[in-house]
């Protein structure tokens, strides 16, 4: 099962994986829940932003935890 959801940064920001700052706006952010094989409900969670830079989109893969610092940092920008 997939989900899409559109998150936005205020300010240049970096997530593990980029060289270098991305540039602000907003993205989508596409979460994918596998459901495991095993006795009891599980599931493997994998969550990718789509970063569009001119003209092209790149799929950079991130973790809830790397997502919400960064989200915050941008947050606590001025």
């Amino acid at each position: 099962m997939s989900a899409t959801e559109r998150i936005t940064f205020r300010h240049p920001f970096m997530l593990p994986g980029l060289e270098r700052p991305h540039q602000p706006g907003t993205f989508d952010l596409v979460t994918e829940r596998e459901a495991l094989d095993v006795s009891w409900p599980a599931f493997r969670l994998s969550m990718t932003i789509l970063l569009t830079e001119a003209g092209g989109v790149e799929a950079v893969p991130v973790t809830r935890d790397e997502l919400d610092a960064a989200l915050k940092r941008d947050s606590e920008q001025r």
